[in-house]
């Protein structure tokens, strides 16, 4: 190995390994943010207990919210598949019923499922990943011009 490669190693594999553990949390936030809604459907009620709620259609349909204390709502997306963001408009608990398989994220984990659908979400994490990969490719054809 001459000394301008081996030079060129060590910071080498630092950006990969940087691109990979952005790559891995980016992943780890988004599971976090999919995995943790809860079906919502006629024979599956869903209790609204806290925060707003997001609700994710894969289809057109509605959904009714019944809260305790509180005049009841219609919910429905405008496109077939959509998320929607619900804002509390009660206070206490409220039941959260659709004609067609929804599913529902509240609280943080609602504010989470926002964050990881949003596009400066998706382009930030494509960007961490390649910046460091670009940085690679620079790096390596600035050392590949050296003379030796």
């Amino acid at each position: 190995m001459t000394k301008p490669r081996r030079r060129l190693l060590l910071p080498g594999c630092l950006l990969v390994v940087l691109s990979a553990l952005f790559g891995i949390a980016g992943i780890g936030v988004i599971v976090a943010g999919s995995v943790s809604g809860a079906a919502v459907d006629r024979a599956e009620p869903h209790s609204w207990t806290a925060g707003d709620v997001v609700l994710q259609f894969n289809r057109f349909g509605t959904c009714e919210v019944v809260p305790e204390s509180g005049a009841p709502r219609v919910v429905e997306p405008k496109r077939q598949v959509e998320e929607l963001q619900v804002q509390r408009w009660f206070s206490g608990t409220a039941s959260i019923t659709c004609d067609q398989p929804v599913t529902a994220w509240q609280g943080s984990a609602a504010g989470l499922r926002s964050f990881v659908s949003s596009s400066a979400f998706e382009y930030g994490l494509a960007t961490l990943v390649v910046l460091p990969l670009l940085a690679l490719v620079v790096l390596l054809v600035r050392r590949s011009g050296a003379p030796r």
